[in-house]
């Protein structure tokens, strides 16, 4: 549940000045079917975790991200609203045997996977000294167990009932005929869902990873929802929910 409010901020709200009111957060989980309850619960631990900062209007409580939160959503939106990443090249790397485990706490290792005792398959550039590197692509013959440790099958299977999801939704006719309320609560949701799987997503070469990874077909139906769900303006969004 906190999540999806990380998602709800992040994706409405993200501009430093920009708040949304109680009224307006309990409105739209509601509307995805969330009690009061828990939705006071996972503010209340937000609040508590630095996500987001709560500002009194008169009697109205209004939320909006700390700068903490913006900066972790600015961190993660170019993988949740861009395009699959590129320029990205993938190692095959045998460490020295003989040589120590220990890495130093701000080596870059960018995505990386252990395969065995001193073998990985990572995306880092900086390497230990004395590695052997291998560059991998897709025009190699990769085993599917490879694969497999790239992008674990749970994840293969989050994507493929994403991409089925997702495609229920672009076929729901007169999708921009929703009211604003259903219409935001409905764009959070498809929000959410993507991001929670492409996060999940290690970050290496999209060609090499598994072809039951839907994760391309998965990010264009997403692309194209958000073209057809836009972010709501809030105050007209306000008003929409205050006057029922």
């Amino acid at each position: 549940m906190w999540s999806l409010l990380v998602t709800m901020f992040g994706d409405l709200a993200l501009a430093p000045k920009a708040r949304l009111s109680g009224a307006t957060v309990n409105a739209i989980t509601a509307a995805i079917g969330i009690k009061p309850e828990a939705t006071r619960v996972a503010l209340h631990r937000l609040r508590k975790e630095d996500w987001i900062e709560s500002h009194r209007n008169g009697r109205q409580t209004r939320y909006g991200l700390t700068r903490h939160g913006r900066d972790q959503t600015n961190t993660a939106s170019p993988r949740v609203y861009g395009p699959a990443p590129s320029g990205l090249t993938a190692y095959l790397v045998l460490e020295n045997p003989a040589a120590p485990s220990d890495r130093p706490a701000d080596e870059d290792v960018g995505a990386t996977v252990q395969i065995g005792p001193k073998v990985v398959v990572t995306t880092a550039t900086a390497m230990p000294d004395h590695s052997l590197r291998v560059a991998l692509n897709a025009e190699m013959d990769v085993p599917g167990w490879l694969g497999d440790k790239l992008c674990p099958p749970e994840i293969q299977s989050a994507s493929r009932d994403l991409a089925k999801r997702l495609n229920v939704v672009l076929d729901i006719p007169n999708l921009e005929g929703l009211s604003l309320l259903h219409h935001t609560a409905l764009r959070v949701i498809v929000v959410h869902e993507w991001r929670r799987m492409i996060l999940r997503t290690p970050e290496f070469p999209e060609d090499m990873l598994p072809a039951q990874w839907r994760g391309a077909e998965c990010r264009a139906a997403f692309q194209s929802l958000l073209t057809r769900l836009p972010v709501p303006d809030l105050d007209a969004l306000e008003e929409a929910i205050a006057t029922g």
